[in-house]
């Protein structure tokens, strides 16, 4: 008798749609390479939601603020560091690149990249740089917290486990220390 009942539903809602005229549907569809046409802004307040101008187009680039601040982080993090709870454990990060070391032998290859949030953080994160590293092999992409980051150390927080991950810089290799 349920069966019957749903099945009653579910007519009784298609002959409702049809003798109202059913869903409104667009009569021509525009071309691929036509203009986007905006209609306003999504917000009568500038000072809220996208810097955009009514009837104009969108600005999706980062701000020269964030992309200063993201290239600076990026500059920072360069350099072979050693985990702080495992010194067999070694990481390089050179022009975007974080290879991941255990007792000299390459783990992983990842791209590293500043980003806005974490979908994964508990909580506000809005007051903390935020990286992420992408494996080259498996694709998967983790985010971290920065906790600090000086010439010396580096502090991250994992999410979602949230643990901290220390590190600390290697000394530079000069020439003078390979004679």
């Amino acid at each position: 008798m349920k069966l019957n009942l749903k099945l009653l539903a579910g007519c009784t809602a298609a002959i409702a749609l049809a003798a109202c005229g059913g869903p409104e549907t667009v009569d021509e569809t525009p071309a691929a390479d036509d203009p986007i046409e905006s209609e306003g802004s999504l917000t009568e307040d500038p000072e809220i939601g996208l810097d955009e101008e009514p009837g104009g187009d969108m600005d999706m680039t980062m701000s020269d603020t964030n992309m200063d601040a993201a290239n600076e982080t990026l500059a920072a993090l360069e350099g072979d560091w050693v985990s702080g709870d495992d010194n067999l454990s070694k990481m390089s990060i050179l022009d975007g690149t974080v290879t991941m070391m255990y007792d000299g032998e390459v783990l992983s290859t990842e791209t590293l990249q500043t980003v806005d949030s974490c979908p994964d953080a508990p909580g506000d994160t809005s007051d903390m740089q935020l990286i992420t590293m992408t494996g080259a092999e498996s694709n998967e992409t983790l985010c971290y917290g920065i906790i600090a980051l000086t010439e010396a150390e580096l502090q991250l927080t994992s999410y979602p486990r949230g643990n901290t991950l220390t590190y600390i810089r290697m000394p530079a290799v000069t020439e003078s220390d390979m004679e």
